[in-house]
């Protein structure tokens, strides 16, 4: 009985070593050489092109699974369902091309193009009239990064662009306020006198 007990254990041992080597030598199956290209300047450094499986399957698919490690704040805003992302978590890929040097921009965003609604925040009104994306989408207001512009806003809230003539006492802008004209006519919200 002891005999078995002790051949049993051999095997295990030979299970696990043999799982944990090939799961090593996968990593060390590709190389830099392998790469289709150069990676974008954020990436460049972490994960490195060096290391394929940090955003590759082994078959060598983009996993979104992996891009959510690190970019976190796009997994949470897929999992409360809001912003842009909410129904994008399949393919990172599509729109964020990998492997095209470091000068590449993995963000390519025409703003004459682009469909603010997505966002879940529709330009109306005097918002619509604003051009230059970079009036609300601010370095101190967008979620940082190392290298290159993100357009994620940290704070959507009225006062993240406006100052409030009211400070602490008033959180809930659009009670009075409306995207149409900040002036607010006392009378008619009171009623006629």
């Amino acid at each position: 009985m002891k005999h078995y007990r002790i051949i049993h254990l051999i095997w295990v041992m030979i299970a696990v070593c043999t799982f944990f080597v090939a799961h090593a030598s996968a990593q060390d199956k590709y190389t830099a050489d392998d790469a289709p290209g150069e990676l974008s300047i954020g990436h460049n450094e972490s994960p490195g092109i060096k290391n394929c499986l940090a955003c590759h399957t082994e078959e060598l698919e983009v996993d979104p699974g992996q891009c959510f490690k690190c970019h976190t704040e796009i997994a949470q805003r897929i999992s409360s369902s809001r912003g842009y992302h909410r129904d994008k978590a399949e393919e990172c890929a599509a729109c964020h091309g990998e492997h095209q040097g470091k000068d590449s921009r993995l963000i390519e965003l025409d703003t004459a193009d682009f469909d603010h609604e997505e966002t879940g925040f529709p330009l109306i009104e005097s918002h619509k009239k604003i051009k230059d994306c970079r009036l609300c989408h601010r370095k101190d207001n967008t979620i940082s990064r190392k290298m290159t512009q993100s357009y994620l806003l940290r704070d959507s809230g009225c006062t993240s662009c406006h100052q409030t003539p009211h400070p602490g006492h008033q959180e809930v802008c659009q009670s009075c306020h409306t995207q149409k004209n900040w002036h607010v006519d006392i009378w008619d919200r009171r009623g006629s006198r």
